[in-house]
């Protein structure tokens, strides 16, 4: 039955997530097919985060994790962008997004015979961020800001009381510095601060604990010219 509640579970995630991707690809311009290779660019990127978080991640009023975030969290997928006219472009992308950490279970109307020990906890999610993003001074090196929401779908069963959302929506905000190593291909160093606006647990009720997912993140990108 678990097996088959997690299937479905999956299931509802690759709808959203082809259906963030087609939104996205309507968005682009019906225009000729030489514009679109003109102005499109892929490529994939790897980042390391810091979660900055709350300390107490509760489930309901009651329960959840005393969470410490020492370690640092990982990020990799893939990129599209869009030239939408001069140093404007619409982008999107797919990431897996590792936000394990060391938990501490808690309940405040529990009586424990012992104390319940740290344990790794398995936080992960599959993001589908949509940004726009602005290059400035557009010479072989230029610097772009960014800004937008972040799709975020966790993975994740934490056991417990934790019943998770299946689905979680934030804002996205970046910067970074761009090279052009030749015509087609760029190299970009990023920084990016995301913060979920949306609950991740179904029965948080407090503003606090609830638990926002914050996390600044740097990383590095490859794109190229199609």
């Amino acid at each position: 039955m678990k097996y088959s509640i997690h299937i479905l579970h999956l299931n509802k995630i690759k709808i959203r997530i082809l259906l963030l991707i087609s939104a996205f690809l309507l968005i682009i311009p019906a225009i000729k097919a030489q514009d679109v290779k003109d102005n499109l660019r892929i490529g994939i990127s790897a980042s390391l985060g810091k979660n900055l978080s709350s300390e107490k991640m509760a489930f309901s009023d009651y329960t959840g994790f005393s969470s410490d975030y020492s370690k640092p969290n990982y990020r990799f997928g893939l990129n599209l962008e869009y030239l939408l006219k001069t140093s404007l472009t619409i982008n999107g992308a797919v990431h897996y997004s590792n936000r394990a950490f060391t938990g501490t279970y808690f309940c405040d109307v529990c009586d424990f015979a012992f104390t319940p020990s740290p344990e790794r906890v398995d936080f992960s999610f599959i993001e589908v961020p949509i940004t726009i993003k602005y290059y400035f001074l557009p010479q072989k090196t230029r610097l772009f800001g960014e800004v937008g929401i972040n799709n975020s779908f966790p993975l994740n069963n934490f056991g417990y009381e934790a019943r998770v959302n299946s689905y979680v929506i934030g804002f996205k905000l970046g910067g970074g510095l761009e090279y052009n190593v030749s015509e087609k291909i760029a190299l970009q160093l990023t920084v990016d601060y995301n913060n979920s606006t949306s609950k991740i647990f179904k029965d948080s009720h407090f503003e606090d604990a609830y638990f926002k997912l914050k996390s600044i993140n740097f990383g590095i990108t490859v794109l190229k010219k199609i």
